[in-house]
């Protein structure tokens, strides 16, 4: 893609609501605090300022940083990277953000161009305009993932997830020294903890994070299924007196399981304020589960003193179920594009131009294989909302507005030629739904209403006319393990002409 979704001065405030002050006791004990799709957050503090980023997926600006000085409203700051690093192809997961003598650092997962997943690191010193990457920190057999970097005794460790991927070994959390520059390992990896067979793990255990009190070091940590339709994720804690151990697992675990507000949660960073300790970390918001993916929550820590363990008093009359939404409309008036907007790295490539108030999205290099074409999207921060685009231009590619998960799971709304389309792409076959004539129609207005993140009505203005409606839509083929559905504007080559422009106008999402 030629053009480059670039930073603006344009931040996107969010307010948690009066009953969710963290400074006070509250019924309250897991709300989420950063709207939208932010799986496996990672939260430092430096100099009074918190820092907050989590996964983007195959998602690009990758990796989202959020900043906060309370801890309850969060700005969206910028991204880690604008473009993906030479040696990634996808999956851009769990960053972990660090801070050292004036040095930001992020720890990432990324599938390299090998097909791989592995660790890399990338530094910064104004964290407000990205980060500087320097390549591959941690490669692990067939997998390593979900790095964590603690300082212990003026000694630097990092910890990641090994083995996940190797039938014949047990999923294994591996730690290692790091160089002073926090650039490359140092000496032998050492075990920490592996995972079990009990109900609470399950033979799997990942991302974790370490904090230290009285003596003992506590990493934090989570077992089971992360994600999509059948996860059970949970949380737990072990201790050690020294990072290479011996750890042990406290008999309290799990110590936050799911609940009707929130599940399957997990993955996250613990920070410690001045007198209180937090957790933030991600869960599924159970209404609409699984389509729109996982979103950051909070919860406070305790410490139960007779004993020395961690623990949480989440349950289901202490969880807040409420999700943090913001309207969002774009006129395309003016460039850079708007921030809200993402690019899906593993779509066919487009090129962006805004002029007199209305975006043009080219397909540049159409794939046969992506029966989608390009798409520009944004994350719907709820499972219910209505989204609407004008279409300004006819001619033989479709256009329109698109539900997206992946390629081969989509659906959407649009205009070919003379035709309005309803189209369905499951497991990578495309079907049309419907089909309405438009004979001169010149502009004309798209609209979708979802209820649940599932059902999905239609309907469509011509100017000067009442809206009307078309078929509803199931989106039972939206549901991914990884991530949660997307929505913008699409753009598929027509074979024939080879037409393949769109041009829109007045994009709106209202919740």
């Amino acid at each position: 893609m030629h053009y480059k979704i670039q930073p603006i001065l344009l931040f996107l405030a969010y307010t948690v609501l009066a009953n969710h002050n963290l400074n006070a006791q509250s019924l309250v004990e897991q709300t989420q605090v950063i709207p939208g799709e932010l799986p496996d957050p990672s939260i430092i503090e430096v100099d009074g300022t918190y820092y907050a980023s989590g996964t983007s997926g195959d998602w690009a600006p990758i990796y989202p940083i959020y900043t906060s000085i309370d801890l309850k409203n969060w700005e969206l700051l910028g991204h880690v990277f604008q473009e993906a690093p030479e040696w990634t192809m996808s999956s851009f997961w769990a960053p972990e953000l660090y801070y050292k003598d004036g040095t930001f650092y992020c720890y990432y997962t990324a599938r390299a161009k090998d097909g791989i997943s592995k660790i890399g690191v990338a530094t910064t010193k104004d964290i407000s305009k990205g980060f500087e990457d320097k390549g591959v920190i941690i490669e692990w057999g067939n997998e390593a993932i979900d790095a964590f970097v603690y300082e212990d005794r003026g000694t630097p460790y990092i910890t990641w997830k090994a083995y996940g991927l190797e039938p014949s070994k047990p999923v294994t959390l591996l730690g290692s020294k790091l160089s002073d520059d926090g650039l490359s390992l140092v000496g032998e990896e050492f075990v920490t903890i592996t995972a079990d067979d009990t109900a609470f793990e399950e033979n799997m255990i990942e991302g974790q994070c370490i904090v230290k009190r009285n003596g003992y070091l506590y990493m934090i940590y989570s077992g089971n299924g992360c994600c999509g339709p059948q996860c059970n994720y949970q949380v737990g804690v072990a201790r050690a007196k020294s990072m290479e151990g011996p750890w042990e697992k406290t008999p309290n675990n799990p110590l936050i399981i799911g609940n009707s507000s929130w599940k399957c949660p997990g993955h996250g960073t613990v920070i410690h304020t001045k007198d209180k300790w937090y957790y933030l970390y991600h869960a599924y918001n159970t209404k609409g589960f699984p389509t729109l993916g996982r979103a950051a929550v909070f919860s406070e820590m305790y410490w139960d003193e007779s004993i020395g363990w961690p623990y949480f008093k989440v349950e289901e009359k202490t969880s807040d179920k409420d999700r943090l939404v913001k309207n969002l409309t774009d006129n395309f008036d003016h460039a850079p594009l708007n921030k809200f907007w993402r690019k899906n790295l593993l779509a066919t490539d487009f090129d962006i131009e805004l002029t007199n108030g209305e975006l043009k999205l080219t397909e540049t290099h159409p794939d046969p294989n992506n029966k989608t074409g390009a798409v520009l999207c944004v994350i719907p921060d709820d499972s219910d909302f209505e989204f609407s685009i004008k279409v300004k231009n006819t001619n033989q590619a479709l256009k329109g507005l698109v539900f997206y998960t992946t390629k081969d799971k989509s659906l959407g709304l649009g205009i070919k030629g003379e035709k309005l389309l309803l189209w369905k792409i499951a497991d990578g076959t495309y079907e049309e739904m419907a089909s309405v004539a438009l004979k001169n129609a010149g502009d004309v207005w798209l609209k979708a209403k979802v209820t649940n993140s599932k059902k999905i009505d239609f309907s469509y203005q011509i100017a000067n006319e009442n809206w009307k409606s078309l078929n509803a839509l199931e989106g039972d083929n939206l549901v991914w393990w990884s991530s949660g559905m997307k929505v913008g504007i699409q753009i598929k080559k027509d074979d024939i002409s080879g037409d393949t422009e769109g041009k829109f106008d007045d994009f709106s999402i209202k919740y």
